[in-house]
């Protein structure tokens, strides 16, 4: 993405880097309360027990998931101001466009399971929560693939995409 100024960065910014693995690791939190999240919701559903609703684990995945979407848009907008690095010239074109098809879904699903969450907790719209329980394995399969793309295209196609989010 061309950034306002016109210049393709070499690397992402530092808050660019910050902020993808801030998220990264949210993301990995989140997956593994949200076991937890689901156990306090369907307890609140069976018996109206809304105790469990207010327990760490599931406040720490609902502020989790919201600081989620906070960040997606920061990173969607810093994206806009500052740029990404050009794809490696001698990336095949399947390889493009599997990355960009990943990159754009990580994002969508990065804005739409907060949101889908968030409309089933605290409106109570089932549809919603429906919609956020099959977005999550989707979000694990994609975000296996983004990591084991960044390894292949450094272990074996010999590119910098895996050191533009790490260094320099």
């Amino acid at each position: 993405m061309m950034p306002t100024n016109g210049t393709l960065p070499k690397s992402y910014s530092n808050i660019q880097k910050v902020l993808h693995w801030l998220v990264a690791a949210m993301i990995v939190a989140q997956v593994v309360m949200h076991e937890g999240m689901v156990d306090a919701w369907r307890l609140f559903e069976r018996s109206g027990d809304a105790s469990g609703l207010s327990s760490p684990v599931v406040l720490f995945h609902i502020w989790g998931g919201l600081a989620v979407l906070a960040f997606a848009v920061w990173r969607l907008a810093l994206r806009k101001t500052k740029g990404v690095p050009a794809v490696p010239s001698s990336e095949p074109a399947a390889l493009r466009f599997i990355a960009a098809a990943t990159h754009i879904t990580l994002y969508g699903l990065m804005i739409l399971l907060p949101i889908t969450g968030a409309a089933a907790y605290f409106g109570g719209v089932e549809l919603a929560g429906e919609a956020h329980e099959l977005m999550k394995p989707l979000l694990i399969v994609l975000v296996m693939l983004h990591a084991a793309g960044a390894l292949y295209q450094h272990f074996w196609l010999k590119t910098d995409v895996l050191k533009r989010m790490t260094h320099g």
